[in-house]
């Protein structure tokens, strides 16, 4: 199991409450230093499950003390290699027994998507050549330079911080992640319609016409990449969103929407927007079930009150709209 390392920053004097808050815990190892006269610095080595409990009993007690502070370190290796059973404080008691989860803490899980989530010069940039990367994949039916397309696009993680924002109830993230998304989305928009204008875009291309059609399949499809962004996540292994990019394809079928609307394929370009939202609704949908799933909730009783509320609207939104999508899709092909 993955390593963590806190590192406490704290009045001198307040050392000796530290091991008495988190006597319930495990720890590999705890360090205890002077930094100067007034302060002390402790390091707690401990299992990557363990942070997010740490963390909770920890921020109420140093957010009260001047210059008190908590930073969690990765731990990339060590001499000797450690072991995977961690060793209880010394409280006389034996602690209980417990199940670890595989995930990383909360707070680490919301820095990491939170400082992923931003309009800038670099998302912009990424924006834009991945939709002039599609649009010649799709126009020239090469699936190696669409592949390629899929994994430069950035517009996975904002869905997943809409995700998270509505489980957590965090206003101020749901508002980034939306407005990263919506922009994300109209630039490639734009940047495709551009290219349809000014290219020839011949409707019948396999791998433009395969984005004009809207099935359960692609539901089901949409659905899974969804919970294992959110699985890739929450387990801190960034690797495996690579896959789940090339899965869950916002960019292609957002792409060709573009490239036929430009050509004047108006009716088709709208089935490839049905298909780009079928795929946003799918991943939020499946994202906030997983976040849920995964025990992800804020510390305090009343943040979870607000994000309850949160979970269940969103929840009952995006369902909403999944069950419509269902509906359009066995409507059309009942029809055929």
């Amino acid at each position: 199991m993955a390593k963590r390392i806190v590192e406490i920053v704290l009045p001198k004097g307040r050392s000796d409450d530290i091991p008495q808050l988190l006597h319930e815990l495990t720890f590999d190892e705890y360090w205890l230093n002077t930094i100067d006269d007034n302060r002390a610095r402790i390091r707690i080595l401990l299992a990557t499950c363990d942070v997010e409990k740490v963390f909770d009993i920890l921020e109420p007690y140093l957010l009260e003390l001047p210059g008190a502070s908590a930073v969690l370190i990765n731990v990339e290796a060590s001499i000797p290699r450690l072991d995977n059973e961690a060793a209880p404080m010394d409280t006389g008691e034996l602690p209980e027994k417990k199940n670890k989860s595989a995930r990383i803490s909360r707070q680490e899980l919301y820095n990491d998507i939170n400082a992923a989530v931003g309009i800038n010069s670099t998302y912009i940039t990424m924006v834009e050549l991945s939709a002039v990367v599609a649009a010649i994949g799709l126009i020239r039916n090469d699936m190696a330079i669409i592949i390629g397309a899929m994994v430069m696009a950035p517009l996975l993680v904002p869905n997943v911080a809409m995700a998270l924002a509505n489980t957590l109830g965090d206003t101020e993230l749901a508002i980034k992640g939306s407005v990263a998304t919506g922009l994300g989305f109209l630039l490639a928009l734009l940047t495709s319609i551009i290219i349809g204008v000014s290219f020839h875009i011949d409707p019948a291309t396999p791998a433009i016409a395969a984005r004009t059609q809207l099935e359960l399949s692609d539901l089901v499809l949409a659905v899974a990449s969804g919970a294992a962004g959110v699985l890739a996540f929450t387990s801190g292994g960034q690797l495996s969103l690579i896959g789940v990019m090339v899965a869950v394809a916002l960019m292609p079928p957002l792409v060709s929407a573009g490239l036929l609307i430009g050509s004047g394929e108006l009716n088709q370009g709208l089935k490839a927007l049905e298909l780009t939202f079928a795929n946003v609704i799918c991943v939020n949908l499946a994202g906030i079930i997983t976040f849920v799933g995964q025990g992800i909730h804020p510390a305090t009783w009343w943040e979870k009150s607000k994000a309850s509320r949160a979970k269940k609207i969103a929840i009952s939104g995006w369902a909403f709209m999944f069950l419509v999508l269902v509906y359009i899709v066995l409507h059309e092909e009942l029809q055929f």
